[in-house]
């Protein structure tokens, strides 16, 4: 696909180009939490009365969603570290779109299955899970943070659509619902991709935009990139990462914060209007809600992680989400306005994880593999949330309601907490670093 730029003359007093960026990040993440991530679980209930499924059925689409993303996750990190993003987000938005159009017409638990897996492997490449924090950790060294912050706050504009989605499936059908979407994303995600660009340096740029003497915006033509390294960056190799402790003690922490989270968001609609007796539409609140507060999490976490021992941001995590879970079980929660702690609880909590995991992958091990090695991150993660969903829908087939399953859920997310101070201090990372020579 050819990149076409604007003269540099034209960007000489604009923003920096690495802001678009973060903007695509935002716009697509939004459109895929309301059509797809939090959005679809407005669908569950009237997909499963259509069909007559059992909860476990309509849990194994969420389960499918998390292997698929467990096994692309790598496959796309490598692929960002070695061609282009923008053919990447291009392909993958096509793919999005026509499985979410297949989802509209589908007729039995195979096309189902088979659509959705369509829509899962475009969406793994579109979220902000792997492509682009990659991206923007190229474009941004000391605005890092901040930047993966904003770009991770998708989910804040695109969750209040959960509300309006249980109004569309009313009004008009979730069929009509879904092959909306199917459209949106074919139209809006493929322009996205005109926006990407995998690093400054061709364009005459650096990061953050601190600008290069002889040019002042994108240059018109890119120049070509360093042999070494085809996306430049320092720090360690592919190699080097895989034997390292903090790779995997982080991995597995991931896996269990994961695990919990797709469990209960995959089934927090039918959770609170089965065993808490909400309305459709309280239910979905409760989501709005938890994204909402999930955005002082999504901002916060990078500052905080500038000030504080990264183990001790990770242990605090896993603690507030342990706490939110935990109140669901001994509180009494039957309106919205009781169930306000849990959401402030896990939205900041499950908030605060979304930008550390692509924001500790360029920390601790630097930007020359960051692809492959967040892709990695990613799927040895997303592979433990697999059983998420399945386990709290098998729960609630045996058992008619989730209090054995948020019971389990409480469990996993507080061990987290230890696990965290297995990795080595930041000064001991920092001492090897320096001596390494390659930060």
């Amino acid at each position: 696909m050819q990149e076409t730029v604007a003269p540099a003359s034209s960007r000489r007093r604009g923003i920096f180009f690495g802001w678009y960026i973060v903007a695509g990040s935002v716009f697509t993440n939004a459109i895929f939490s309301a059509a797809f991530y939090q959005g679809f679980s407005a669908l569950v209930l009237p997909i499963e009365a259509a069909f007559g499924w059992s909860r476990s059925t309509v849990s194994g689409a969420g389960a499918l969603r998390s292997l698929e993303s467990g096994i692309v996750s790598p496959f796309l990190g490598f692929l960002l570290d070695r061609f282009s993003a923008r053919t990447l987000v291009f392909w993958c938005a096509i793919v999005s779109g026509l499985g979410m159009i297949g989802l509209a017409f589908m007729n039995g638990v195979l096309t189902f299955y088979l659509f959705f897996i369509l829509v899962s492997i475009g969406a793994s490449g579109l979220s902000h899970a792997v492509t682009w924090p990659v991206l923007i950790a190229r474009w941004f060294r000391r605005k890092r943070g901040v930047a993966i912050g904003l770009a991770v706050m998708g989910p804040i504009f695109g969750s209040p659509f959960v509300v309006l989605n249980t109004s569309l499936e009313e009004a008009f059908g979730w069929r009509a619902v879904l092959f909306g979407y199917g459209v949106i994303i074919l139209v809006a995600c493929t322009l996205v991709s005109l926006l990407v660009r995998d690093r400054p340096e061709p364009y005459g740029l650096r990061p953050d935009g601190d600008q290069h003497e002889e040019t002042h915006g994108l240059r018109e033509h890119p120049v070509a990139a360093p042999t070494a390294t085809p996306h430049g960056g320092t720090g360690w190799t592919l190699r080097e990462v895989l034997r390292m402790r903090e790779f995997w003690v982080l991995t597995a922490f991931l896996a269990g914060t994961f695990l919990t989270n797709s469990a209960f968001q995959f089934h927090q609609i039918p959770y609170f209007e089965q065993d808490k007796g909400f309305s459709s539409a309280e239910a979905a609140t409760t989501l709005m809600l938890v994204f909402f507060a999930s955005g002082f999490g999504r901002l916060g976490s990078g500052f905080v992680l500038d000030k504080l021992d990264y183990r001790v941001v990770l242990a605090l995590i896993s603690a507030m989400m342990g706490a939110a879970f935990l109140y669901l079980q001994v509180a009494a929660v039957n309106a919205v306005p009781q169930a306000l702690p849990f959401v402030v609880l896990f939205g900041v909590g499950f908030g605060s994880m979304i930008p550390i995991r692509g924001a500790l992958g360029g920390l601790l091990f630097g930007t020359r593999s960051m692809g492959s090695v967040v892709g990695l991150l990613q799927g040895g993660a997303v592979a433990a949330g697999v059983v998420g969903p399945i386990l709290m829908g098998a729960i609630f087939d045996l058992q008619g309601d989730y209090s054995t399953a948020i019971w389990i859920l409480v469990a996993v997310i507080v061990a987290m907490a230890p696990v965290s101070f297995i990795m080595r201090s930041p000064a001991t990372l920092a001492r090897q670093r320096a001596d390494s020579g390659r930060f």
